[in-house]
């Protein structure tokens, strides 16, 4: 069952595998956690996702999960909290190779950025969200990658961009329920990008493709998913009011507002009370729907979500122009005014521009051979240079080097400390190279050392110096108290045939070396 973010808003394998007994009461309790969500309480749906993944060991689940917990929390409206917890998961996926839970992540830290105005961190992080979602296959298990960004893109402002991927996210979607959070989130972007069209005709066609895809999302023999089923009937009662389908607007609008405050929704509650106000006031006339006008705007103001409320502000100004409140009418037309021209230069072009570029600088740092983070050359780079040394230079000892204790780092000081120390640990491992040696940076906490010409003997010393310089030091930004170490698997070999040997060798040794207690050296 996907997780999915409310539109108003590689296979690792594991250290350890966890128990049976920890499979199936994690399994248990995501059901739940499931269930929970797919009845609205968010709450409740949060704190069993995060229930279950204390109860899996198993890496991956766990992010996903917290992944899932962090769409709760954003649907219950915790706005920070899904933010923060979608930033520590980010890292975490980022370093471990979790592509879809770190495009999923960025998402969430994207959409907490853009509702705070912060739109040039927002298109930075963005650019790397599109940069991962490229690269996934148009695989059933990315439905839910998809449809998020998609969501992501709409909140950013980026509507033709959202409607390919959710177009692309139904023909993944393998149940009712995903598919009805698709069809529910286009309603809204459809709506949307009616509201931005100045061309009536084609804002006439986006209101009627944003009315097929919130009816789809209410077919009665589709999903059950309360979310989707509120943002469905609160952006159709709204698009049904803007055609003249004013009895068929209130029917939803009253079933929206209902939904929404029954599960706490106020974005839905918003929308529903601006599609009633509407239908009340093009179905009679009556001008005492300005009060009802003057709480929707209200609430929408509170709760930063006015972008879908251009025309209930027109028919503010009519019911005004009416009650003959002249004055207010005209500075109910000044603010329309405004809020048109602070959408028509929201520099939405520029923007996607900036995502784009960020996007084609992240595909050539990725055929790059140098480590952005540590300036080292990286596996890429590995690749080629180990057979020539091997066949130009033998004997040739590999270590691989893994930092014990580093996660502690990530989890309690955060990434920031977490890279300052790998960068630190590059610096140690190139003062200990000889001429001519190379250190490479695999990944995460994994380095590799190359040393030409070199005796398993020679090669003892040189890592024994790393292991103690390692040990030993005080890392800038970290308390004393935490204390690294570093394992060491090494293998020797001769000859550019044996590069894959060689390397898989030490990487066993390393291994070897963890299993024996870790802070030591083996030889395979």
């Amino acid at each position: 069952m996907s997780e999915t973010l409310p539109t108003s808003s590689p296979a690792v394998v594991p250290a350890a595998l966890p128990t049976q007994g920890a499979v199936d009461g994690a399994s248990v309790i995501e059901q739940r956690a499931i269930e929970a969500r797919q009845a609205g309480d968010f709450h409740r749906g949060a704190l069993l996702f995060a229930q279950a993944a204390e109860h899996t060991d198993e890496l991956q689940s766990q992010v996903n999960l917290q992944i899932r917990q962090a769409c709760c929390l954003l649907a219950a409206e915790r706005h920070d909290e899904s933010a923060a917890l979608a930033t520590v998961v980010a890292g975490r996926a980022r370093s471990e190779g979790f592509l879809p839970e770190l495009a999923d992540a960025l998402g969430l830290v994207v959409d907490h950025h853009s509702r705070a105005g912060r739109l040039a961190e927002a298109a930075h992080m963005l650019s790397e969200a599109v940069y991962i979602l490229d690269r996934l296959s148009n695989e059933p298990e990315h439905y839910q990658v998809v449809h998020n960004m998609a969501v992501t893109f709409t909140n950013c402002g980026f509507v033709e961009a959202a409607l390919e991927l959710y177009d692309r996210a139904l023909r993944l979607a393998e149940n009712d329920n995903d598919r009805q959070f698709a069809y529910a989130s286009m309603s809204a972007a459809y709506h949307y990008a009616a509201q931005r069209e100045p061309d009536p005709g084609e804002r006439s066609r986006l209101v009627h493709d944003g009315l097929y895809a919130a009816t789809a999302a209410l077919d009665p023999e589709g999903g059950t998913e309360v979310m989707a089923m509120g943002q469905a009937l609160a952006h159709r009662s709204m698009m049904l009011a803007e055609i003249g389908h004013y009895h068929a607007a209130l029917d939803d609008a009253h079933n929206a507002r209902r939904m929404a405050a029954e599960h706490g929704m106020r974005e839905e509650q918003v929308l529903g009370m601006a599609g009633e106000a509407m239908a009340l006031w093009g179905s009679s006339q009556n001008t005492d729907v300005v009060e009802l006008i003057g709480e929707t705007i209200a609430l929408g103001t509170e709760i930063h979500f006015t972008e879908f409320l251009e025309p209930l502000l027109a028919v503010e100004i009519d019911v005004l122009w009416k009650m003959g409140r002249v004055d207010d009418a005209r500075a109910a037309l000044e603010r329309n005014v405004r809020a048109a021209n602070r959408r028509l230069y929201d520099e939405r072009a520029a923007r996607w521009e900036h995502v784009r570029l960020g996007v084609e600088h992240l595909k050539v740092e990725a055929i790059s051979e140098s480590d952005p983070l540590t300036g080292l050359p990286n596996r890429r780079h590995l690749a080629h240079l180990l057979p020539e040394v091997l066949e130009d230079h033998p004997p040739v000892c590999v270590g691989v080097i893994d930092l014990d204790g580093f996660k502690q780092v990530n989890d309690e000081y955060g990434y920031l400390q977490g890279d300052g120390v790998l960068q630190e640990v590059a610096g140690v491992l190139e003062r200990v190279c000889r001429r001519g040696d190379s250190v490479v940076r695999l990944g995460g906490d994994e380095f590799v050392m190359v040393l030409r010409e070199t005796s398993p003997g020679d090669a003892k010393y040189v890592f024994e110096r790393v292991r103690q310089l390692i040990a030993n030091r005080t890392w800038h930004g970290v308390p004393n108290t935490v204390h690294i170490t570093a394992s060491v698997g090494v293998a020797v070999g001769s000859g550019s045939f044996d590069a894959g040997r060689v390397l898989a060798d030490a990487a066993t040794a390393l291994q070897q070396a963890k299993k024996a207690g870790r802070d030591r050296i083996s030889f395979r």
